[in-house]
């Protein structure tokens, strides 16, 4: 009688320790699958973050270009024609448009490009500066000139140009879009980020206002 109660309780021992054992298993199993799931959402909301900013951004841009206004310096001969508010380099853009209310409403000169990296060689934030539009002095740099940053560490910023230059050239996709009589039918942007950088940049492109400026006198 002895004997068998020794040998069910060494039994009932061993099997205890199996079940530790087991439950330590499935515990580490379920915390690492725990941990690589918190890691899945984790990189799942900053991708949905770093996607609705780059929509935000480019539903900023689509709006403000969209809204170009064709407008012209005034000089003081009135039989000579004023320059054309709108120069546009392959990375960046001089244009004047209108901006929503709180952030002050109205036309204002608007400058988009790259800012200057903190270190050589480093990737850019892309900037938007912007100050108020006085066609008759436009060369008065003294006006207060505000900015913000859109999207932070840009490798590459490229502008293009759509439409006929002013040597009356066939309509096509330029660089530069300078000292032109009109604008251009569609500005084009693209943004590449560094290697590695999981954000993406779908090509914008926008047609400006329609042009209203008066033609050039001759």
């Amino acid at each position: 009688m002895s004997r068998q109660h020794h040998s069910a309780r060494g039994f009932t021992l061993l099997e205890l320790l199996v079940a530790i054992t087991l439950l330590g298993v499935l515990m580490a199993a379920l915390f690492g699958a725990l941990r690589l799931g918190a890691r899945v959402w984790e990189t799942g909301e900053a991708r949905l973050d770093d996607s609705a900013r780059v929509q935000v951004v480019q539903d900023f841009l689509r709006r403000r270009l969209g809204q170009t206004m064709p407008l012209t310096e005034v000089t003081g001969d009135p039989h000579a024609a004023g320059e054309l508010l709108f120069a546009g380099e392959a990375d960046r853009l001089r244009f004047v448009g209108l901006l929503p209310e709180h952030l002050g409403a109205g036309a204002y000169l608007m400058e988009l490009a790259l800012g200057e990296p903190a270190q050589a060689g480093a990737p850019g934030d892309l900037v938007i500066r912007w100050r108020p539009l006085d066609l008759a002095n436009e060369a008065d740099t003294s006006r207060q000139t505000e900015e913000r940053v859109l999207i932070e560490d840009v490798e590459h910023l490229e502008i293009a140009y759509f439409g006929g230059s002013l040597t009356d050239q066939e309509a096509g996709w330029w660089q530069q879009w300078q000292q032109q009589r009109s604008l251009p039918t569609l500005v084009r942007l693209r943004l590449a980020f560094p290697a590695g950088d999981g954000r993406t940049w779908p090509e914008l492109m926008v047609a400006p206002m329609v042009d209203l400026a008066p033609p050039s006198q001759p």
